[in-house]
C-alpha cells in the first residue's frame, strides 16, 4: 500500500485534522459522547438537565412517554384501499430540463417514500437523494397556501376563480406585450402549450440556472442538428471524464452508475479503467483510477493535449470533415495541462478503439464538447458507448434578453413558471430593479420567494405528486406524471396556468396530459383503443421513444483551439461555481432532509464554503474555518474556508444555492448567496478571484471526523493494523489467491469465552461492496425516509449528535495535495457478540434467534452505556424529541411501519427490520419459505450501484453468503471477535501500468 500517513498505520486518513493529529480530532476521539453533555446554545444547564431528567426515569414509566395517537377508522372506506396496506404508482420526478422514472409508495392515500422505477434502463430501481427526498417538499408548512391578489402594498387571499376572471379580461388573441419565464423543461405538454402562446404574439423566456445547453450546442457544431448524448459504460473499457461527474451530476447518472460497476466486476477479463480531470474533488472524480487536478480553465487545453497525442503520437486516422488541424494539434502536444502522463493514456484508448468514451461536462464550452465528440467518431466509440438522439431545443430567449426587454419598457405582463431569477439571475442583470419596471407580473411557485417579491398574483403551485402531466427521460421515453394525493393547498400545475390564459375554458391537467398522449400515439382521446392505451401507460410509467439514434456524420466545422490559459497564483485565483449536491440550483433549499445530508466528499451540512487547496490556503495564511472575502470582478462575498485536500492548486470552489432570503423556516438564511458573484459572462466561473482574510471565523458542520473508529489500542499492540478500507489492484486480486491477507494482517480464528448461540433458521446479513460504492449519499436519504429518522438542526450537528443510522466514511490515502479517495459506509454490524448488549443494565437491546440486534425502545433509560461500548459508533442518542415541533401536514411524511421515538432512547441501523415481517407475512400468505431477494432493506433498494447486498446467510445460495465466501470479503475491527454481520469487500482499483502514478498492493 502507499506510504503511511494516518495515526493507525494503515495510511488512510479521514480529514487533514485526522493527518495532523490537530487537538478538535482528539476530542472527538477521547469525548465519550458526541458533542459532550453540554446543553446546546439558547437552553440554560437548569432547563437543559430538567428536560433530560425524563431519560433517566425508571423502565416501568418508559411507556409513559410516548405521544399520545388518536385512531380514527373509514366510517366508510374509500373503495379499492385497504387501510394499513401500501400502494405504488408509476410518476416521474423532474429536474431543469430532464426527468427520472419513479415510483411512489402511499399509505392511506398519503406518499411517503420515492423510489427508483424498477422496470426503467434508467433507474432499474435506484433513485437519487434528490429525487427521494422531493417527498418532504410536498409537505412543506411554507408552502403557498392559496392564491394571493395584490391589493396596494400588501397580497390578500384570492381564489382561482377571480384570478381566471382577471384572465379573461388581462388576455385576449394578442399576447403582444405579454411574456412567459419559465424554467427547462422536459414535458411534452408544457411544449405544446408555450407553442401556442407563442403562436398568439406571447413572448417565451427561459432560465435555468444550470442548463445543459453546451452539449447540445456542442453536437448541433459537431453533427450538424441538436442531439443529446446516451451514454453505454457497460461497452466502456476506458472513459475519460472532463470534469462532468458522468457518476452523480449527469442526466443518466443512476444509469451510468450502475453500468459502470458492471464493467468493474472482480471476475472481470478487462475492467472499465476510468480517467477524471477536474479542479474539485467529484463523487466520479473519488472513484477514479487516475485523477488529474486540473484547473477548469486548463481543461480545454488538456482535452487538446489529448486529441494532439492521439493523431500525432499514437497516429489516430481523422475522419472526414473532422475540421482538425494538425499544426494546431502540434501546438497543444505536450502542453502541461495535460499530464505527465497523457501518452500512456492516449496509448490506453488507442487499444481499446471502439470501447473507450470521451465526455466533458456542461461547464465546459460548445468547443471543447465539439472536440471530444469528433474523437469519440474516430475512435469508433460513437455508436457503442456512445450514441446521439436528436432532441428539439424549446425556441426561447434567453434570460439576458428579457432583462432588456423589461427595461426598456416592452412587457406589459410576465408571467414566471417556477422559476426565481430574482435570485438565480446573473449578478450583472439586477434582475430585481428590471422586473420592478413591468406592470402585471404573475408568479407560479410552490412558495413566496425572492421572485414573488413585487408580484400582482401568486399562484400556488402543484408539486409534481399532486398534479397530472408529462415529462421526457434522457433517453427520449415519455414519462407519465399522475397524483397520488389531491392538492393539498389547491395547487396548480403550469400546464394548468398557462391554459387558464390561452383557453375560454381551461383544461385540467389530466385532460392536457391525455391530450398530449393522443396525439404521441396517434390517437384521439375518445378514439378506439385508448383507454387501453391510456392505462397500459399510466401503468408502466412510460412510453418508449419514437426516434433512432442519430446519423454520426460531421458536418466539418473548422476546429478552434482554446486560447493560452492564464498562469493562476495565489494572487489571481480562479472562481469555480457548482450546483450543491443537496440543494442543486437552490430550489431545495427548504428541505430538512437535503440541508442536512452531508456533501459527499466535503462532508459539510447546513453550509457551503470556498474550498481552497492545501497549497493555496499556506500562501494565504488561510486555516480551515476562517472567513473570507471573495472579490471577484468589483463584486465581494464573504464565505468560510475549507482546506481540501485534491483540491486544484489555485482552484476555488464556491456551491450554489445557499443564503436564500426567502426559503422558508429551514432554508432561510442557510449559508451565502454564490450567485451574486455570478455574471453572465462568468457563468461557470474563471480566473480573477482574489481572497482576503477578514478576520473572523466560522463554524462549519463537517461530519467527516464525527462518530470516528478509535484504533489507537489495536496500533500500539500491532505493528500494523488491518484497515478500516482495505482495497487493491485487479491485478492484485488475480494474483493472490488470499487476497484480503494480502492487502492487511491475517487474523487466526478466534474464539469466545461462552458458547455462542446455533442459527438454525434465518440468520440475516449485509454486504458492502466498496468496489462498487461511489459514495452518491442516496443511501442515507432512502434509510431517514423508511425509518422516520429525525432532522436535528446545524447546532446539533456540529456537536456530532446527527442522526443518521448509516453514516458514509470518506477516506483519503497519500499526499494531502494530491490524494486518493474512498468512500466506506458504516451502520450498526449487527454483532452476534455485541459489546452493547453486553452493557446495557435493563436489555433494552439484545439478539433475536435470526442475529439481529434489536432495540426495545420502551426499556431504553438512556443511560447510553451502549454507545460507549460499541467500536464502530453507530448508535445515536435522542437529546431532544425530535418531532414534538412538527405540523400535522409534516407527520402526513412519517412512514407508519416505523416508531416514532421519543427523547432519550439510542436507536440505530435494524436492517430494515419492518421490511423482514412484511416479508415473513407474506411468505406465509403464500404457503413458502422466505426466498432471498424478498427483503431489501431501502439503502440496498436505491443503491445505484447495487453496492449493498442483503439476504440470509444460512442459505449458502444466497448472493450475500456467496459473497461472504469472497475472497475480498473482510471484517471491520474483526480482530475484536465481537463477529458483525455486516461486512465488506474490499475496492479495487484498475490503474494504467504504464501510468507512473499508481495505487501499489
Amino acid at each position: 500500500m502507499a506510504a503511511s500517513h494516518s495515526r493507525d498505520g494503515s495510511g488512510y486518513w479521514r480529514s487533514l485534522e485526522e493527518l495532523q493529529a490537530s487537538p478538535d480530532f482528539q476530542q472527538y476521539l477521547d469525548t465519550e459522547f458526541p458533542g459532550g453533555v453540554e446543553p446546546p446554545a439558547g437552553l440554560s444547564r437548569r432547563r437543559f438537565l430538567q428536560v433530560m431528567s425524563a431519560s433517566f426515569a425508571l423502565a416501568t414509566l418508559a411507556g409513559c412517554r410516548w405521544p399520545e395517537e388518536k385512531i380514527v377508522p373509514f366510517v366508510k372506506r374509500p373503495e379499492g384501499m385497504i387501510p394499513g396496506v401500501p400502494v405504488q404508482f408509476a410518476t416521474a420526478f423532474e429536474l431543469g430540463p430532464v426527468a427520472w422514472p419513479v415510483v411512489a409508495t402511499s399509505y392511506d392515500g398519503r406518499p411517503i417514500k420515492i423510489d427508483g422505477h424498477p422496470h426503467h434502463t434508467l433507474s432499474r430501481g435506484s433513485a437519487s437523494a434528490l429525487a427521494q427526498a422531493s417527498v418532504l417538499d410536498l409537505y412543506d408548512p411554507d408552502r403557498s397556501k392559496s392564491v394571493l391578489q395584490r391589493k396596494g402594498a400588501r397580497l390578500v387571499k384570492a381564489d382561482w376563480q377571480q384570478f381566471l376572471v382577471f384572465c379573461r379580461r388581462q388576455f385576449g388573441a394578442d399576447l403582444s406585450g405579454v411574456a412567459v419565464l419559465t424554467g427547462s423543461t422536459s414535458s411534452p405538454s408544457v411544449r405544446e402549450l408555450l407553442g401556442g402562446f407563442g403562436r398568439r404574439g406571447g413572448q417565451i423566456y427561459l432560465w435555468e440556472p444550470l442548463c445543459r445547453r453546451n452539449e447540445v450546442v456542442g453536437a448541433a457544431q459537431t453533427f450538424g442538428s441538436p442531439m443529446r448524448a446516451g451514454l453505454d459504460l457497460t461497452a466502456a473499457r476506458v472513459v475519460v471524464d472532463f470534469e462532468a461527474d458522468l457518476l452523480h451530476d449527469h442526466p443518466q447518472a443512476l444509469k451510468n452508475s450502475r453500468d459502470f460497476v458492471a464493467g468493474r466486476r472482480a471476475d472481470a477479463e478487462q475492467p472499465c479503467r476510468l480517467y477524471v480531470y477536474e479542479h474539485t474533488f467529484s463523487v466520479t472524480g473519488s472513484t477514479a483510477d487516475h485523477r488529474y487536478r486540473t484547473a477548469a480553465q486548463d481543461i480545454p487545453a488538456a482535452a487538446w493535449a489529448l486529441a494532439a497525442e492521439l493523431v500525432l503520437g499514437e497516429g489516430l486516422p481523422l475522419p472526414a470533415n473532422s475540421g482538425l488541424d494538425r499544426t494546431e494539434l502540434a501546438r497543444w502536444r505536450g502542453h502541461p495541462a495535460g499530464g505527465s502522463e497523457i501518452a500512456a493514456l492516449a496509448a490506453d484508448l488507442m487499444a481499446n478503439r471502439g470501447y473507450g468514451l470521451l465526455l466533458a461536462g456542461s461547464r465546459q464550452p460548445p468547443a471543447v464538447q465539439v472536440l471530444l465528440n469528433v474523437l469519440n467518431v474516430a475512435l469508433d466509440n460513437a455508436g457503442r458507448t456512445v450514441t446521439y438522439l436528436p432532441v428539439q431545443p424549446p425556441e426561447a430567449l434567453t434570460i439576458t434578453e428579457l432583462a432588456r426587454d423589461l427595461k426598456l419598457g416592452q412587457i406589459r405582463t410576465l408571467i414566471t413558471l417556477g422559476a426565481n431569477p430574482v435570485y438565480t439571475a446573473p449578478a450583472d442583470l439586477n434582475f430585481e430593479q428590471a422586473l420592478a419596471e413591468v406592470s402585471t407580473h404573475i408568479h407560479l411557485g410552490m412558495g413566496l420567494d425572492e421572485t414573488s417579491t413585487g408580484c400582482t398574483w401568486h399562484l400556488p403551485q402543484a408539486h409534481y405528486l399532486e398534479g397530472w402531466g408529462d415529462a421526457t427521460a434522457w433517453d427520449g421515453s415519455t414519462l407519465a406524471i399522475q397524483p397520488l394525493i389531491t392538492p393539498l393547498h389547491g395547487g396548480k400545475t403550469a400546464a394548468e396556468v398557462i391554459s387558464a390564459i390561452l383557453e375560454e375554458t381551461p383544461r385540467s391537467g389530466h385532460e392536457i396530459a391525455r391530450a398530449t398522449f393522443g396525439r404521441k400515439i396517434g390517437s384521439r382521446p375518445t378514439g378506439p383503443g385508448f383507454a387501453k392505451r391510456w392505462q397500459e401507460y399510466l401503468h408502466c410509467g412510460s412510453l418508449a421513444p419514437g426516434e433512432s439514434p442519430g446519423a454520426r456524420s460531421l458536418v466539418g466545422a473548422a476546429q478552434v483551439a482554446p486560447a493560452e490559459p492564464a498562469e493562476l497564483s495565489s494572487d489571481n485565483l480562479e472562481l469555480n461555481f457548482l450546483p450543491a449536491a443537496a440543494l442543486y440550483d437552490g430550489r431545495f433549499a427548504d428541505n430538512a432532509w437535503l440541508q442536512e445530508m452531508p456533501d459527499p466528499v466535503t462532508k459539510l451540512a447546513w453550509d457551503n464554503a470556498a474550498l481552497i487547496s492545501p497549497k493555496a490556503a499556506a500562501e494565504l495564511h488561510i486555516a480551515h474555518g476562517d472567513v473570507v472575502e471573495l472579490a471577484y470582478r468589483g463584486r465581494m462575498l464573504e464565505l468560510p474556508a475549507y482546506v481540501m485536500p485534491g483540491q486544484a492548486d489555485y482552484s476555488v470552489t464556491v456551491h450554489l444555492g445557499y443564503g436564500r432570503n426567502r426559503a422558508g423556516r429551514v432554508g432561510k438564511d442557510v449559508g451565502a448567496n454564490a450567485y451574486k458573484l455570478r455574471t453572465g459572462k462568468a457563468l461557470a466561473g474563471g480566473p480573477g478571484l482574489a481572497l482576503r482574510r477578514t478576520g473572523k471565523t466560522y463554524p462549519l458542520a463537517c461530519t467527516q471526523d464525527h462518530h470516528a473508529i478509535d484504533t489507537r489500542g489495536a496500533a500500539e499492540m500491532q505493528k500494523r493494523v488491518p484497515g478500516l478500507v482495505r482495497e487493491g489492484t485487479f491485478a492484485d486480486y488475480h494474483a493472490h489467491p488470499e487476497f484480503v491477507d494480502h492487502l492487511g494482517i491475517h487474523h487466526p480464528q478466534l474464539e469466545s469465552l461462552w458458547t455462542e448461540h446455533e442459527y438454525t433458521g434465518h440468520a440475516w446479513g449485509l454486504a458492502i461492496d466498496l468496489n462498487a460504492c461511489t459514495g452518491c449519499g442516496a443511501c442515507q436519504i432512502a434509510c431517514q425516509a423508511e425509518n422516520n429518522i429525525p432532522v436535528v438542526g446545524k447546532d446539533e450537528v456540529g456537536r456530532g449528535r446527527e442522526m443518521s443510522w448509516l453514516r458514509l466514511d470518506r477516506y483519503f490515502l497519500g499526499d494531502p495535495q494530491d490524494p486518493k479517495c474512498v468512500q466506506q459506509p458504516v451502520g450498526c454490524m449487527q454483532c452476534e457478540l455485541a459489546p452493547c448488549e453486553q452493557v446495557c443494565p435493563v436489555a433494552a437491546t439484545m439478539h433475536t434467534d435470526e442475529g439481529l440486534n434489536t432495540m426495545v425502545y420502551n426499556r431504553c433509560i438512556g443511560t447510553r452505556y451502549c454507545s460507549n461500548n460499541c467500536p464502530y459508533k453507530v448508535r445515536r442518542f435522542n437529546w431532544f424529541n425530535n418531532f414534538e415541533d412538527l405540523t400535522e401536514t409534516q407527520r402526513l411524511v412519517l412512514n407508519p411501519e416505523v416508531t416514532v421515538r421519543a427523547r432519550g432512547v439510542m436507536e440505530k441501523c435494524t436492517y430494515c427490520v419492518q421490511r423482514i415481517e412484511q416479508a415473513r407475512v407474506q411468505a406465509r400468505i403464500e404457503g413458502r419459505e422466505i426466498m432471498d431477494g424478498d427483503i431489501t432493506p431501502a439503502c440496498a433498494q436505491t443503491c445505484p450501484t447495487e453496492a449493498i447486498v442483503f439476504g440470509d446467510l444460512n442459505d449458502p445460495e444466497s448472493r450475500v453468503s456467496k459473497l461472504r465466501r469472497d475472497k475480498r470479503a473482510y471484517d471491520l475491527l474483526g480482530y475484536l471477535n465481537v463477529k458483525p454481520r455486516t461486512f465488506y469487500l474490499a475496492r479495487l482499483r484498475n490503474p494504467n501500468p504504464k501510468h507512473d502514478s499508481h495505487v501499489e498492493g
